[in-house]
């Protein structure tokens, strides 16, 4: 498995990136396709005349607000709160005028999803190396209003790396759970087999993000399956005020396909309207 090692600089002033390859800039996660719209995730994104923080600010823009992907600026690119991304060079339209700029990637958001006048996005926080093979990422949902104002917000880590070469995010509806108007769920997986899905839940009540119970699948092709299930009231098999995890562990032969062993669990959390607490 091919580890690149990147240099930690967290919560530090603004330097060049080293340590970095042109097919890694930190990281896959954003789609950077020409021609994608891109929502901001920062608390205010500021747009500049050049594909660099001495570039002068042509505007700033809040959570929320979109930009479109002209093209990605590979030959600069930037590093803050260990996090190293590229620069885009973008467009988009405010009011009858349309603006010209560019803006670090770092600054916009992975995701965004808008249901019934709230829109929820997830970012990165900052980049942790933990060691020479380990490392995390600060990873924070925020849910805003039709007028960019931040609702509430939540903050976890995932494993960084090549575990978190891709991710993605869905709204699922309520799920039968008590006080739940809508579950936002997010994933961060690896490229390669054994590398895990890690999936994270949120509840959304009109007003706060509540966490649930996530779940994590790894499969190793010829070796071993694990996957855990949750199972909401809504669903089949599902129960009023409950979640169930089931975690299935298979383990192959020789053959790569006969499995010889396999055990199944079950985990029950309960839900009270505004926390699961696992039985």
């Amino acid at each position: 498995m091919k580890q690149i090692i990147l240099t930690s600089l967290l919560l530090v002033a603004i330097v060049p990136a080293v340590a970095q390859t042109a097919d890694r800039l930190e990281y896959p996660l954003w789609p950077l396709e020409k021609g994608t719209s891109l929502s901001v995730y920062a608390d205010k994104a500021y747009i500049r005349s050049s594909p660099s923080v001495k570039g002068s600010i042509v505007d700033s823009l809040l959570p929320g607000s979109q930009v479109i992907v002209d093209e990605v600026i590979t030959a600069a690119p930037l590093t803050m709160k260990g996090l190293t991304a590229a620069w885009l060079k973008t467009h988009y339209t405010t009011g009858n005028k349309e603006v010209k700029g560019y803006v670090w990637v770092g600054l916009l958001a992975l995701n965004a999803i808008t249901k019934d006048g709230t829109t929820f996005i997830y970012g990165l926080e900052k980049r942790t190396v933990l060691s020479e093979t380990g490392e995390t990422l600060t990873v924070r949902i925020k849910a805003l209003d039709k007028d960019h104002r931040i609702l509430d917000m939540k903050e976890w880590t995932v494993p960084g790396g090549e575990n978190a070469r891709s991710s993605e995010s869905k709204l699922l509806g309520e799920m039968g759970l008590d006080s739940v108007k809508e579950i936002f769920r997010v994933n961060f997986s690896g490229d390669a087999c054994g590398l895990p899905t890690d999936y994270y839940y949120f509840g959304w009540n009109g007003s706060q993000l509540l966490p649930l119970p996530g779940k994590t699948n790894t499969f190793d092709a010829g070796a071993f399956a694990y996957t855990e299930t949750l199972i909401f009231p809504k669903e089949v098999g599902g129960q009023p005020g409950k979640v169930l995890k089931l975690i299935v562990t298979e383990e192959y032969g020789e053959d790569g396909e006969t499995v010889e062993n396999k055990t199944v669990k079950k985990e029950v959390y309960t839900w009270d309207g505004n926390k699961a607490t696992k039985q």
